[in-house]
């Protein structure tokens, strides 16, 4: 693009910012690469597309629907040339605003005019999103929310960290060993149970069976325990499907959903969510957020999936992994995430952070010490692998959770006891 069309470069003060949507990226090119041309090509490319030029009747189009690019600099910044000899490549930021009505106000297509052809064009990564409150005032989201979650639970007041268990195998299990196992967690002291997000429906399993018979078990586990159990209940399918497996999933008694909106689609998330006859918290699970998010140089920000728009959607609770387990995730943005959750986002609820990927008593207490009370620890295989069994296993949990809670400090917790120091026996090395 030897000359730069007007109307498509602009100062950010130069532009009504609750009539556009801004995307930043991170840009990376050779060091002779004209990164101005190429921000232009991308902001044309995605708005009214290349070849308008030629087109004099559709100038008129390229500033009324055109997106803008606001700014473009080298990280390093440099100024001269003299400076950046040597270097093989450069990494550029780029900030370029898409008029927030070519969205149509709806996530799917928010997501291809900030990142669908260009994404192929070299190294480019969606480092952030800010989204006009025109926009945002466009959803619902959550239903219930973080505190809708904290009623649900009943710690409005005492606002302890709450516990999530999964049940385990992934797969497979009929209904009848589910609801053995849940019955053993409930008994526990677990919060919610949730499916894992690869259980699915086929043949003769059905989601009736497996709901009726895990909520039988939390009628008899309730009635030993005082406590309720939320029962997460993954319904991932074909989006038509989808909405047909919620309403059997409740009708048969489960009291909440989840699902995988990176692999359903988010709008697959928000009709959930947004159903009249599904007034049962939904979870957010983030599988496949590895493949679209952890490349430092290609892909969408963690953050703008799980902390905007997956919120946005209706997701009343959503995961992050933590960073001492089983996964590599950056404590920075470990931190980060939950932080956003709990901020606000004009009328849209803040939304409860489950942390799972690795989770055992021991580094429940350090992820608790860095994030605080308003969580849910998610354990699997350490409920499972506990030396005293499954009940002991979440009770250990309850029990770290309990001792950050009363400021006492886990080794002497752990003398306190017998569930959570055999616990820490047995992953007190790995915290």
């Amino acid at each position: 693009m030897s000359v730069i069309p007007n109307g498509v470069i602009r100062i950010e003060e130069g532009i009504d910012s609750n009539k556009f949507v801004i995307a930043t990226y991170l840009m990376q090119g050779e060091p002779q690469e004209d990164a101005l041309a190429r921000a232009v090509s991308m902001a044309v490319e995605q708005t009214v597309g290349r070849g308008i030029f030629d087109m004099p009747e559709m100038l008129s189009l390229l500033e009324a629907r055109g997106a803008k690019v606001l700014s473009y600099f080298a990280v390093p910044d440099h100024e001269s040339r003299v400076t950046e000899r040597g270097t093989d490549w450069t990494r550029y930021i780029v900030r370029i605003a898409y008029p927030v009505e070519n969205t149509a106000f709806q996530i799917p297509m928010v997501l291809n005019n900030v990142m669908s052809d260009i994404c192929l064009g070299g190294m480019l990564k969606l480092v952030d999103l800010v989204l006009p409150a025109c926009f945002v005032d466009a959803f619902k989201g959550p239903k219930f929310g973080a505190e809708g979650i904290r009623r649900i639970t009943g710690t409005l007041e005492n606002r302890r960290p709450l516990t999530c268990t999964i049940l385990k195998p992934c797969v497979g299990m009929q209904a009848k060993s589910a609801a053995e196992i849940f019955y053993q967690h409930a008994l526990g002291g677990a919060d919610f149970i949730k499916d894992d997000e690869n259980m699915s429906y086929w043949g003769d399993m059905t989601i009736e069976d497996r709901v009726k018979a895990v909520m039988e078990a939390e009628r008899k586990a309730f009635e030993k325990t005082g406590e309720h159990v939320t029962y997460l209940c993954n319904v991932s399918d074909k989006p038509d499907r989808m909405i047909e497996n919620a309403l059997r999933a409740v009708e048969a008694g489960a009291s909440g959903l989840m699902l995988t909106p990176l692999t359903t689609g988010i709008g697959a998330l928000q009709m959930l969510a947004e159903h009249p006859d599904l007034n049962v918290p939904v979870f957010a699970h983030p599988g496949g957020l590895g493949a679209t998010s952890w490349s430092p140089d290609f892909g969408i920000s963690e953050h703008i999936y799980i902390s905007k728009l997956f919120r946005l959607a209706g997701a009343d609770m959503v995961a992050i992994p933590v960073p001492y387990g089983k996964f590599t995730h950056r404590r920075d943005k470990f931190i980060k995430m939950f932080k956003l959750n709990g901020s606000p986002m004009r009328q849209i609820k803040t939304i409860f952070t489950q942390t799972g990927g690795g989770v055992n008593p021991i580094n429940a207490y350090t992820a608790i010490q860095d994030i605080g009370n308003d969580v849910m620890m998610v354990a699997g295989g350490a409920i499972q692998e506990h030396p005293m069994g499954m009940v002991a296993g979440i009770r250990a949990l309850r029990q770290s959770i309990e001792a950050y809670a009363a400021g006492v400090p886990l080794e002497e917790a752990a003398k306190q006891h017998e569930e959570l120091r055999s616990a820490y026996q047995k992953w007190c090395s790995t915290k």
